[in-house]
């Protein structure tokens, strides 16, 4: 390329500037300042033009464009419940002041349980008692205000407990402020409230959040109208838990002089349907992101490409994937021990029949217009989808049905025999029980079971939407260091295919673990069909897209890599000690001083299930005698030897390991790791002759000091 030389006249620059130089350097402060030749002059001049420039920036030019964040804001958001959400004071006192409501319902969910019984309870205080409920998710308020309720208000409050005590995600402000009630004595005389917890027995710590807010509310004056009460999901009981309560709530309530009264199905948001969309493009954004709230826990949501996936499981009828996932350009970012919770969609299968059930094939495109009736409402569906959207991407259309729904049901059946079926089971548990007992029993399956031959063309679509729980993300530990891989993500999956005992053979799929599997392209070992799933493709040489975020974790190596590590897990819960085990393999590569690592690993036979079992043997071989692994498998041979059966053996180790300093780690099914602390708790009051209390005690101090973590599930 020719180049063009521009000579500049530096005494023709330097005169053009002597004016304003003058007047300037006139100013006395300056003297000591004055150029002495035409360059100098240049050179105050391009400063002080620079200096200009830096402090009128953005008053007098490149002003902020006040539309500009119309460029990234999500349609749905424009009109629905969710884009209130700024106007909303975050006072909730006010809030019931200025909403002329009687009651709160405070709701913390981790599943979106905590969240329906919730709404339901809300719409019912309304319809049947005239009771104006203000249904308040728990992060859209400051937990603090909560202190500044009246009497003549009335909290309740529905909070779930998940892991190892911890509240919902959305429940840590409330966590915080209870907290520092408890640490600076705060009063809250003026609070009535009453409280329900969703828990499971099978945790160690079960219910937890409930017992701790009760008893902190209660010694900082608040008065309780009911004694707490807890529903256990290990028992399958939740649902008919939650109706007990709301009929022992519903008896306060007429005690308080409200008129309870049986109404017909009054819905609190309207559904009707606009023009069809035949290039309805589901899998641009994905749907349920407009629900997700990005906090400090939990990422906002990203399209991630699958680099790669593979079988884990050897021999045998399941599987278990590897899959590794590509941030890309993403801004996700990823600690060792996170977790990363997948959105999956809806099988086909699944949506066809609830379509056929509700004789709406024809208008699987057509668009719904979807609405809020009262400030409380937030629908589940953003406006503008289709009704084949809906069922895929929102509603969990896949989960068993409550004996409320089944009753409520029976008032839009499209026959008397349907009416009369659903009206029996509905009002009598027992029966309820044994007509789910040996069945899977989705919506539409109840009703394909209702009426086989009629469709429900009197259910309204505003039952359907306020009935069904929103469509959840399933969280995975994640299986792959930060330091090692840091741009990708690795899950260990099993998938999940239980057979139920009924006269049609029929099987629960688990939801994401089979989404993941289709999306994996890997063929299935299960007897069963695997169902069909929509997945979002990337470009001509990218494999499927999976949606998800990554959810902050406690579950973290110690900050000192010479620190001992005593690892416990059985199947799939090997997975975040894969990265925990690599990561200090890399250190130890490097020279770096490295602890001891004592890894117990249960499956069910080294045959079939033993996952990731050459890089472990390859990785013991780089760690030497830093890594001992040992091993129990429940299928092999005669004797069935479990994971918490070779703590036992090696308890003394494990005490003596903790009492030098060691971390120890857990993960896998709650009812283990119950197991597991049993027999460390055992061998600890033995060798060091505690009592009950003490041992308590210790194994608490160890916890609160993070040496004893656990990641678990039900």
């Amino acid at each position: 390329m020719e180049s063009f030389n521009l000579p500049l006249d530096l005494s023709k620059v330097q005169s053009a500037l002597n004016p304003f130089l003058r007047t300037l350097y006139s100013n006395p402060i300056f003297d000591t300042l004055k150029p002495s030749n035409a360059s100098d002059s240049i050179a105050a001049f391009l400063f002080l033009l620079s200096a200009l420039g830096y402090t009128t920036r953005g008053r007098l030019w490149d002003k902020p464009d006040p539309c500009y964040k119309v460029w990234f804001e999500r349609p749905q958001l424009v009109d629905g419940a969710s884009s209130n959400k700024t106007t909303v004071s975050r006072n909730v006192a006010h809030r019931l002041d200025e909403g002329n409501y009687q009651v709160v319902i405070f709701w913390g969910s981790q599943s979106g349980t905590a969240e329906r019984f919730a709404e339901t309870l809300g719409r019912e205080c309304h319809a049947r008692l005239g009771i104006n409920a203000l249904v308040a998710d728990l992060s859209d308020y400051d937990a603090d205000t909560i202190a500044e309720i009246s009497q003549k208000h009335l909290a309740i409050f529905i909070l779930s407990t998940y892991g190892e005590g911890d509240p919902s995600d959305n429940a840590t402000g409330l966590w915080d402020w209870i907290k520092r009630v408890k640490d600076q004595g705060t009063k809250v005389d003026n609070l009535r409230y009453i409280a329900l917890g969703l828990g499971n027995s099978n945790y160690k710590y079960y219910n937890r959040v409930l017992d701790v807010v009760v008893e902190t509310l209660d010694t900082a004056g608040a008065r309780a109208l009911m004694p707490p009460q807890r529903a256990n999901d290990a028992e399958g009981a939740t649902e008919e838990d939650f109706q007990a309560w709301k009929d022992d709530l519903f008896t306060l309530f007429r005690g308080m002089g409200y008129e309870q009264k049986t109404v017909a199905y009054q819905p609190t948001i309207s559904v009707e349907f606009g023009e069809k969309v035949e290039n309805y493009k589901a899998d641009t954004m994905h749907p349920v992101s407009a629900h997700h709230q990005k906090t400090s826990l939990n990422s906002a949501i990203f399209p991630l490409t699958i680099r790669s996936s593979r079988e884990l499981f050897t021999a045998g009828d399941r599987n278990c994937i590897h899959m590794e996932l590509d941030l890309g350009n993403s801004d996700l970012v990823y600690k060792t021990g996170d977790h990363i919770a997948i959105w999956p969609c809806n099988p086909d299968e699944e949506i066809e029949q609830m379509l056929e059930t509700l004789g709406l094939k024809d208008r699987r495109k057509d668009t719904l217009a979807i609405t809020a009736l009262d400030d409380s409402s937030k629908p589940k569906v953003p406006s503008g989808s289709t009704l084949e959207a809906a069922l895929r991407h929102h509603l969990e259309i896949c989960a068993p049905i409550s004996r409320k729904t089944v009753f409520e049901l029976a008032q839009f059946s499209p026959t008397a025999e349907a009416k009369s079926m659903l009206s029996e089971i509905g009002q009598d548990r027992v029966r309820f029980e044994k007509f789910t007992a040996s069945r899977h029993i989705t919506l539409a399956r109840l009703l394909h079971i209702a009426s086989p031959l009629e469709p429900w063309s009197a259910l309204p679509l505003s039952f359907l939407v306020e009935n069904l729980l929103s469509l959840q993300p399933r969280y995975y530990s994640i299986s792959s260091s930060s330091v090692i891989s840091p741009r990708r993500i690795a899950i260990t999956a099993l998938v999940v295919n239980k057979n139920v005992a009924d006269e049609d053979g029929s099987t629960i799929h688990g939801l994401t673990s089979n989404y993941l599997l289709s999306a994996s392209k890997l063929p299935s070992n299960a007897k069963v069909v695997t169902p069909t799933f929509q997945h979002t493709a990337g470009t001509s040489t990218e494999g499927y897209k999976v949606f998800a975020h990554v959810r902050k974790s406690k579950f973290k190596l110690p900050i000192t890599s010479s620190t001992s590590l005593i690892l416990i897990a059985a199947g799939t819960g090997f997975a975040p000690f894969r990265a925990f085990i690599a990561e200090r393999a890399k250190l130890h590569a490097l020279g770096k001083p490295v602890g001891r690592m004592l890894l117990f690993f249960g499956c069910r036979s080294p045959s079939s299930d033993y996952i990731y079992r050459e890089e472990l043997e390859r990785l013991q071989e780089t760690l030497g005698d830093k890594l001992r692994i040992v091993t129990a498998f429940s299928r092999e041979g005669n004797d069935r030897i479990y994971v918490q059966d070779r703590v036992a053996e090696e308890s003394e180790t494990v005490i003596e390991m903790l009492d030098a300093g060691a971390n120890l780690y857990i993960c896998g099914k709650a009812s283990m790791a119950r197991e597991v602390d049993g027999k460390i708790e055992e061998t600890a009051a033995q060798r060091k002759g505690l009592s009950e209390l003490e041992v308590k005690s210790w194994t608490d101090g160890l916890k609160k000091r993070g040496k004893w973590k656990a990641d678990v599930w039900g």
